[in-house]
């Protein structure tokens, strides 16, 4: 298996045919924007950025961003989506274990970390350092906004097939197709992602997998506690009207909590 980084930087080129940014942004922009406004929030990080959806639409909306993601592939395709829409968005290359020289001048007002990225954090204890690191980098008083899927019932349920998405890059035909593997003796999921392009020649496909951990919700709120988060909510979409989180029905674990 791959590690996260490598995993992603592999992924990186096809990232934004597999994500419908425009359907996205539509339902989860209103939360992200009341979310924030509800603390003031005006200078926000966005941890584990990706190729840089969320903190470029942040920044239309009026706040001041800053991405990072650990993947260098990730962070040169955001950069490069900020400088053809002309927005001055600087992105950094730092995973969530090194986030401190980006609050070196000064902190956030808040963090966001969304698109399931804490699952590659495969221990409790690694989660909790993670965490604490985010925190360090807030203010006081400071908004986190977390969201992944909701493990609770996948681990249960175990689904392993995920729809396909497919588009054109670089005037060639491809096709994203997620599944998983569920290792209950190690606590771990396999994650893959086949990577399918299509030339004169055929439809050629590459597949890459990388470990993910089983993030609960009791696992997630306990990491919170220990890293000085408080007032913890979940909610089982990001999108108005709030819908609290139902384990056994919600397709997502979307949190919010402050910062002690």
């Amino acid at each position: 298996m791959e590690n996260s980084t490598g995993f992603y930087d592999r992924l990186a080129p096809m990232f934004d045919v597999m994500t419908d940014w425009e359907t996205r942004l539509a339902a989860e922009g209103p939360f992200l924007r009341a979310a924030l406004d509800a603390v003031g929030a005006a200078r926000v990080l966005d941890a584990a950025c990706g190729s840089g959806g969320h903190a470029l639409w942040l920044t239309r909306q009026g706040y001041t961003m800053l991405g990072a993601d650990a993947s260098p592939v990730m962070v040169n395709l955001a950069r490069g989506k900020a400088e053809e829409a002309g927005l001055d968005v600087p992105f950094a290359v730092a995973d969530l274990m090194h986030l401190a020289p980006l609050a070196e001048h000064a902190p956030f007002d808040a963090v966001i970390c969304l698109g399931n990225s804490l699952p590659h954090l495969l221990t409790q204890e690694a989660l909790v350092a993670a965490l604490q690191e985010v925190a360090g980098v807030m203010r006081p008083g400071g908004l986190l906004i977390l969201q992944n899927l909701n493990y609770d019932l996948r681990w249960q349920k175990q689904p392993r097939w995920f729809m396909a998405q497919g588009g054109e890059l670089d005037g060639q035909e491809v096709l994203v197709w997620r599944f998983a593997d569920y290792l209950p003796d190690d606590g771990r999921i396999a994650f893959h992602i086949a990577l399918f392009r299509k030339s004169d020649a055929g439809w050629n496909v590459d597949v890459h997998t990388t470990p993910q951990r089983p993030l609960l919700h009791d696992d997630l709120v306990a990491a919170l506690g220990a890293a000085g988060f408080q007032k913890i909510e979940a909610f089982g979409v990001m999108a108005l009207p709030l819908e609290r989180f139902d384990v056994a029905r919600s397709g997502d674990l979307v949190v919010t909590a402050r910062r002690a």
